[in-house]
């Protein structure tokens, strides 16, 4: 078993008492038929364009950013996922509102004092990266990223990883305040309180894909130090140098999702040299 895959399963079985409390609470007092089922219920990686999406591994090779989300190499082409969510006659339930449709952060590492039901090792907080913003929910207590609208008629919503176009979802503006740093084996996605499953494409199997979203910033930033976090450097770029000069695989390295790290990957990570939360974009 890779020891991604590992770790991933760690998560999911020290999540799942608190994720069934939640949804049991944010269930009570809907009908059956406005409750998610679970098993209906699921999201899907995609990017491009909406009338002609890429799915599976080619949307994959836009799931990565620079901690500054700062442009056309960061979470490119409208890097997505598309969430769809039914109840148990698996008929598509609308107007859940964007609030409720997240993917969750901890915010930071359970060392730096966070310890929720999010990923618990992208670090997106100003409390030891000061100048970088705190990735708020809508409501301002806890981090993540919501969806960029609510449900439609078919129970579908999108949420937009470079931040959402008002009125357009699916479509990726960047929002100066989604900055983070690192990555995390599983970034859960919940409903209304329940975690979803993911889909490689829409017809792959329950459980067939994890949210993953691969970071320029690789190295560093998870202890109790200021100023470590959100930023790209040469303890960033060292690894992939030596992954390609040796004919190595890491699987965080290969930015393009093309099943080798080599020159594209290198040259990806060093073009986002010295970039940080607040350069070249500030905000």
């Amino acid at each position: 078993m890779s020891l991604t895959l590992l770790t991933r399963k760690r998560k999911i079985g020290r999540l799942i008492l608190q994720i069934l409390i939640l949804g049991l609470v944010c269930g009570a007092g809907r009908s059956f038929g406005d409750v998610p089922d679970m098993t209906k219920s699921y999201y899907v990686p995609q990017a491009g364009t909406m009338t002609t999406p890429l799915t599976g591994i080619d949307a994959l090779r836009n799931f990565r950013l620079c901690p500054n989300n700062d442009g056309t190499q960061s979470l490119p082409n409208s890097a997505r996922i598309k969430v769809v969510i039914r109840n148990g006659f698996g008929s598509g339930i609308s107007g859940i509102q964007r609030a409720d449709i997240v993917a969750l952060f901890n915010g930071g590492t359970r060392a730096q004092g966070f310890d929720y039901l999010g990923a618990d090792s992208i670090i997106a907080n100003s409390q030891w990266n000061p100048g970088c913003p705190d990735v708020f929910l809508p409501g301002g207590t806890s981090r993540g990223l919501a969806a960029d609208g609510p449900t439609d008629v078919d129970g579908v919503a999108y949420l937009t990883f470079t931040g959402a176009t008002v009125g357009d979802p699916g479509v990726g503006v960047r929002d100066p305040n989604r900055k983070w740093g690192h990555y995390d084996s599983l970034i859960p996605v919940f409903v209304l309180g329940f975690a979803l499953q993911g889909r490689l494409t829409e017809t792959s199997p329950q459980g067939s894909f994890a949210l993953e979203i691969k970071n320029l910033d690789s190295v560093g930033g998870l202890a109790t130090v200021i100023n470590q976090g959100e930023q790209v450097n040469a303890l960033d770029i060292a690894p992939v140098q030596a992954a390609v000069s040796h004919g190595t695989y890491k699987f965080w390295q290969d930015f393009d999702w093309d099943g080798v790290v080599s020159s594209a990957d290198l040259n990806l990570v060093k073009a986002h040299n010295s970039h940080n939360c607040s350069f070249p974009r500030n905000p």
